[in-house]
């Protein structure tokens, strides 16, 4: 059984947030590292480290790590492809919004090329993908406050480096279902 149109939406957003804050994540590690390779590799630098006692040997040390880890790494490319995936959900949205009907079989396509979207997706870290549900659940009215997930301080603060695999992520009613027994 297809998903009706508010389920939908809902994931479709949900995912769009998602990818909206991996980009933005990816675009600022872009911006540190790069901005790193190059105040590092400045030679003014390498006095400047020299008269406060640290070896030139450790600067280069640095610079290379860094300037490695970017092309490694490649954060641009990362965030490039976020933007992309980001693109596609809020393209689905704009077409689901458009329509004037909950028609089956509407729904039906548009749970397809969700799916299809989600395919190109990169694994997926659910501490992020936790909070996107939340900020999804805000910015709509489709579902009641009660339904927010709860995120723990470390899923907050590691979120964007953890896939947090296995940790449970209890909605506030049934949080609050539990403390009532």
């Amino acid at each position: 059984m297809t998903p009706d149109r508010d389920n939908i939406r809902f994931n479709v957003l949900r995912n769009a947030l998602y990818h909206t804050a991996r980009r933005m994540h990816f675009e600022r590690l872009n911006r540190m590292f790069n901005f790193a390779v190059v105040i590092l590799g400045a030679g003014a630098m390498g006095d400047v480290f020299a008269r406060i006692g640290v070896d030139l040997i450790w600067i280069g040390a640095a610079i290379a790590a860094i300037g490695a880890l970017q092309l490694v790494l490649d954060f641009g490319r990362m965030a490039r492809d976020h933007q992309q995936l980001q693109r596609d959900y809020y393209h689905l949205l704009a077409e689901i919004e458009s329509a004037a009907s909950d028609d089956p079989k509407l729904c039906a396509e548009w749970y397809a090329q969700m799916i299809r979207i989600t395919a190109d997706e990169p694994p997926v870290l659910r501490a992020l993908d936790a909070k996107a549900f939340n900020d999804a659940l805000d910015a709509t009215e489709i579902y009641p406050r009660s339904e927010r997930l709860v995120l723990k301080p470390r899923h907050m603060l590691l979120g964007w480096l953890f896939a947090f695999e296995g940790s449970d992520f209890s909605k506030n009613s049934e949080v609050a279902t539990a403390k009532k027994s």
